[in-house]
């Protein structure tokens, strides 16, 4: 074995992204080169400190007009994902997923009322955003975006690759992080087809 590829120690660490508050724990065993690879074991949450906390601008930032939709000069469009197959529970691994692949973006699940539930997207490197209104009995939903970004389209086609890739738990996705330009990178299934989170 190569002294670069002898393992050198373990580290075991939570990581998460802002799309949801849920971390998951990543087991990564450091290598001769200085590297560290390996799996998810799980989602946790843990009470972050004060300056990792998001603070996020007030809603009225993003949109201008209060409550979105009609008159807030956003692009209109509707989905098929299901409400009940997008809104998932608690830990769940599709929030995980998301929040690896749509990069610096925070969603809000809102409260159903009279048969209605908003989901709220905001970007935190601009302020793009989106909604999408689940109602009651309807097949598609209503769908609203403005922005530098497209950041339903973005989390629909993150949704699409997650269901096309079998629904995978957080034990498929890994985590390797080395010095240099590469840092940080996550994937699924395999090191070698990775992206940045």
């Amino acid at each position: 074995m190569d002294r670069a590829d002898a393992a050198r120690g373990l580290i075991v660490a939570p990581l998460g992204a802002h799309y949801t508050h849920a971390d998951a724990v990543a087991r990564l065993v450091v290598r001769g080169d200085g590297t560290a690879s390996g799996r998810f074991t799980g989602p946790v949450e843990f009470m972050k400190l004060r300056g990792q906390r998001l603070s996020l601008p007030p809603h009225g930032a993003y949109v201008p007009d209060e409550g979105g939709g009609e008159g807030s000069g956003a692009d209109t469009s509707s989905t098929g994902i299901p409400e009940g197959e997008f809104i998932a529970p608690p830990y769940s691994a599709l929030p995980f997923a998301l929040g690896l692949r749509v990069r610096h973006c925070v969603h809000v699940v809102a409260a159903p009322r009279d048969g209605a539930r908003p989901v709220w997207f905001y970007g935190l490197t601009d302020h793009s955003w989106a909604c999408v209104v689940f109602r009651e009995g309807e097949a598609e939903a209503r769908v609203w975006q403005a922005g530098e970004r497209r950041l339903w389209d973005e989390v629909e086609a993150a949704y699409g690759w997650w269901v096309g890739r079998g629904r995978p738990d957080h034990t498929r996705f890994g985590l390797t992080v080395g010095p240099g330009p590469a840092g940080q990178r996550v994937w699924l299934d395999d090191p070698a087809d990775s992206w940045s989170p």
